[in-house]
Formats: C-alpha cells, structure tokens, sequence
C-alpha cells in the first residue's frame, strides 16, 4: 500500500527531510500515562443474589459504599489451594440479604442510569441505605418524592391514597427525613374517616399516634384549607413551616 507524502510548501527543498514539531516529538517520546480517573484496575467479582450470579466490576460498588469497600479489602480464600471468594461462578461472594430486584437495580444504575420505574426507585432506596450508597440514596429519594413536592391536595383517590401509605412507610423504614411526605400525611389528617386497621399495620406507632393529634387539631380549629393543615403537620413532625400568606405580603413589598 502506498503512502501520500506530506504536502511540501514552495520555500521547502526537494530533498530536504521534514521534521517533526518540537511538541509531537515529545509526544512521540514520552510514555502514556493512565488517566486519573478512567483507568480501571479492578477485576471482575462474581455475586450470588438468591440464585442468580452476577459478575461485574468492583470499582463502583467499592467507590461509592463503605462497606463494599471494607469488604473488598478483606482477604479471601486465604487457604493454600484455595480460590479467592468471587474469582469464579463455583466460589461466588454472596449477599444473603439482597433481593435480585435490587442488585439488579443498583447495577442497571450505575451502569446504565436511565429513568427507572418507581418500583425500582424503591428497591434502589433499600440496599442503597443498607449498604450506605449515600449519593445513591439521595438521589432514590429524590426521585420518589419530588413528583408531591408542592402538591396541595386535600383529598385523593383511593389508588393515590395506597401509594401514599406506601410511600409513607418506606420513608419511615428508611430514615427519611419528613419534610418529604407531609404532602402525603394532609389527605390522612383532613379526611372524615379514620385510619383503618390495615392503615394502622402499615405506619409506626409514632405515625399513628402523631396523625390522630394533628386530626383532632385540625377539627377544634374549624377551619378548612390546605394551609391550615399544613401548619399542624409540619409542626407534630417537627418540620420547618413557609406561611404563604407572609411568604405572599413578602415579595410584594
């Protein structure tokens, strides 16, 4: 196969040689150096989740949680003729309280990092607090309550009215702080009836305990309104509270 010649300008000799530039001789010299942050050294880890084995790579479970960090770094298979644990399919690492759904989810995350359905957000919330994926965590939370931020609703479907209990005892089950579901306690508090028994299993004792203060609140006072209801929640959950009428008077003045 033949080559074209660089182009010669007409100052430049017939015979003369070209040389490189300073700067791509340099480059020609020097050794390539491994990028800081895109040059994965790890290997690939084989996990056993229920029944099902994954193999993947360790950098982004052991980069973003303590503990599978803590765990990569102990030794393993430290018997003389043994496999390392996670080398292979027949001596897998495995996670006894992990459900495929939510490995599968933490894995389609970081690899993939698409729009998940909430189902999926919720599995991703629960080993990502277990195992202290807090960037991961965050983000779950984000994206399971963020859709009734600002919503102010006073009454609700009865399939609205499901996912809010739901969503109220995963918030409780995980930690998270209240300010995210008081517009999912308002349609409880302000509601004729009172909690069901299947309500009452769902939620913690504190959670029944503070929704019937701030129902009998919310009645004594006789007065109706988003806002009303709102105060008493933020206040029995300890949350701070935005008066929009003040908030209102504020800018425009």
């Amino acid at each position: 196969m033949m080559v074209a010649a660089p182009p010669q300008d007409s100052t430049t000799p017939k015979n003369a040689v070209v040389q490189p530039s300073p700067t791509a001789a340099a480059v020609q010299l020097e050794a390539p150096s491994r990028h800081a942050e895109f040059y994965f050294t790890d290997e690939m880890t084989v996990f056993q989740v229920e029944n099902r084995l994954f193999r993947v790579h360790k950098h982004f479970l052991a980069e973003n949680s303590p503990i599978f960090n803590a765990m990569f770094s102990l030794p393993h298979g430290a018997k003389v003729g043994s496999t390392a644990e996670g080398a292979f399919d027949t001596n897998p690492i495995f996670l006894s309280d992990v459900t495929v759904l939510e490995f599968e989810t933490l894995l389609q995350f970081f690899y993939k990092s698409f729009l998940l359905p909430q189902e999926s957000w919720i599995a991703l919330l629960s080993i990502a607090h277990r195992y202290e994926f807090l960037d991961v965590r965050e983000r779950a939370i984000h994206e399971i309550y963020s859709p009734f931020k600002g919503r102010q609703t006073l009454s609700v479907s009865s399939k609205e009215e499901q996912e809010s209990r739901l969503l109220i005892s995963v918030a409780e089950k995980y930690d998270i702080p209240p300010q995210n579901i008081v517009p999912l306690l308002i349609p409880f508090v302000v509601r004729g009836q009172t909690l069901t028994e299947d309500e009452v299993s769902s939620f913690s004792a504190l959670t029944v305990s503070r929704l019937a203060r701030a129902r009998e609140e919310f009645v004594r006072k006789r007065k109706t309104g988003y806002s009303v209801a709102e105060e008493i929640v933020c206040r029995i959950w300890q949350v701070p509270y935005v008066d929009p009428i003040k908030t209102d008077m504020l800018y425009r003045f």
